[in-house]
């Protein structure tokens, strides 16, 4: 047997030492790992907030690319857009930068930025080559917030801006949109924020913005007026044509003015004030006291709307409010009813007493003939106003004191009396027997046609009896003639006595 085969070679048995002191191997992965910590700390640590900003759409928007500027300073980027559960929008996860976070309230705003025109002006020109980005309004104010509900529009304002806002109402809006610039002197000095209707449905809320320092000059006695369009008045200098500026003239306007005498306090944040149609209706005197009242109409009102004036012998007192047409079954007719609004102040002394005593002398006036009539207010147009005067000789009538307003008695318009009377007097004709007059009046005129030639023969008959050749004239003629001659022999006789007094006696002859 061979002794050198490894199978018969004893075992060797394995020793273990153990050592006193660690392998420094062990430092090397225990360095990368606090190293890795501490940068996995360091980048965690500087990461800014993560915000959700919900979007219409997504539009010019793309992930890892779309950054968020505030005054063009990035302030994060869009890491992830997804679609909202609902699909009703998108959702925006974007990372902001670490900064962001004492800013990220819930008054805090997001809208994308595009070229965009709006209010006459055009913004966002630079998105054309660079792409659109999220635009951000920081307000520290408020509680934090890290879900926002991203602008259709970009704000007309931003917090960053010095001025104050303030409130105007009006039944309508017209042409006053956001972004519609507001003036002071046909000077810019704020916009339009925003406008909607009230709840109530009455009438629109528009917030305007005006900028530090003209909004100093927003009193409490300021009026605002809307400035849109062209303004034309003709008066006693001609016609006078007025635009605020070409920018009014296209897409809107407001306007307000502080009365010179006692302009009073600075407006605070907030102040509600009325819009009015024009400048000339700022001028009228304000009145508060409104009184509401219901007239009824027969006749067509073809002419007359909302806002049409309401005169007592041409001076106005009120403006008609609502216009309607409802049938009275009782009657079995239609009929108009108008809605007017009188302000009693404008009627002196009227306006100065209590409920009782003013109703006694409006129910004492219409039974002296006070009464509510149409007219018309321009002959060009056709448009109607409601006139009150006094109608002497009209048939009684008395004011309807009921809910929710009182009625006051009508009479048709002059044109409509006369259409009236014509209308009455072909019914009377109706009934008169015109075929037996007309006969009798045809035998009227036979006997007086009959009678005329009787007076014809007998005027002939005198002709010939006393005409030109007629016997008799000449017999008359001769007569004249033998008159004539002893006339002119009694002058001779006397002339002969007296110059011959003896002639009498001794006869014609030459005195010896």
């Amino acid at each position: 047997m061979n002794s050198l085969d490894p199978e018969d070679a004893p075992i060797a048995e394995a020793v273990v030492a153990t050592r006193r002191r660690p392998s420094i191997v062990w430092l090397i992965p225990l360095v990368a790992a606090v190293v890795g910590g501490f940068v996995a700390w360091r980048t965690f640590s500087e990461l800014g907030p993560l915000v959700e900003i919900e979007f219409a759409s997504a539009e010019g928007l793309e992930a890892g690319k779309t950054k968020v500027k505030y005054k063009d300073v990035e302030v994060g980027v869009v890491e992830e857009i997804r679609l909202h559960r609902d699909l009703s929008g998108v959702v925006c996860t974007a990372r902001m930068v670490k900064d962001a976070l004492p800013w990220l309230t819930e008054k805090t705003r997001f809208w994308v930025v595009t070229a965009r025109l709006a209010g006459g002006e055009v913004s966002g020109l630079g998105t054309i080559f660079s792409g659109a980005y999220i635009g951000v309004d920081p307000v520290r104010d408020g509680k934090r917030q890290r879900r926002f509900q991203g602008l259709d529009v970009p704000p007309i304002v931003t917090a960053d801006q010095p001025g104050r806002h303030f409130k105007l109402t009006s039944h309508r809006a017209g042409s006053v949109a956001v972004g519609t610039p507001v003036y002071f002197r046909k000077i810019r000095v704020g916009e339009v924020v925003a406008s909607e209707l009230d709840p109530s449905g009455e009438f629109v809320t528009i917030q305007i913005f005006v900028h530090a320092p003209n909004d100093e000059r927003v009193r409490r006695e300021t009026r605002f007026w809307n400035a849109s369009g062209v303004h034309v008045s003709v008066g006693a200098g001609g016609v006078e044509v007025d635009v605020e500026s070409l920018v009014s003239l296209l897409v809107g306007g407001i306007a307000f003015e502080t009365p010179m005498e006692g302009p009073g306090e600075p407006a605070t944040e907030g102040t509600v004030f009325e819009l009015y149609a024009s400048q000339e209706a700022t001028e009228r005197e304000v009145y508060t006291q409104k009184v509401h009242w219901l007239l009824y109409f027969d006749q067509s009102v073809r002419g007359l709307e909302a806002g049409a004036p309401v005169e007592f012998r041409g001076i106005q007192i009120g403006e008609v409010r609502d216009v309607k047409l409802e049938f009275d079954p009782g009657a079995g007719r239609f009929r108009v009813p108008v809605v007017v609004t009188i302000e009693p102040e404008r009627m002196g002394s009227i306006a100065g007493e209590d409920r009782s005593s003013r109703r006694e002398a409006l129910d004492r006036l219409v039974r002296q003939g006070l009464r509510a009539q149409l007219q018309s207010g321009n002959l060009l147009t056709g448009q109607l106003l409601v006139q009150l005067d006094m109608h002497e000789g009209e048939p009684p009538a008395e004011i309807v004191w009921s809910e929710p307003y009182p009625q006051f008695p009508t009479i048709p318009t002059p044109l409509e009396e006369i259409t009236s009377s014509v209308t009455r007097l072909a019914k009377r004709l109706e009934k008169v027997p015109l075929e037996q007059i007309g006969a009798s009046v045809e035998r009227t005129l036979d006997t007086a046609r009959a009678a005329l030639a009787q007076a014809d023969r007998t005027l002939a008959s005198a002709s010939a009896l006393v005409g030109p050749d007629s016997p008799v004239n000449v017999e008359l003629r001769r007569a004249l003639v033998e008159l004539t001659d002893a006339a002119r022999s009694v002058g001779l006789a006397a002339d002969q006595i007296e110059s011959q007094p003896d002639s009498l006696i001794f006869g014609r002859g030459d005195k010896q």
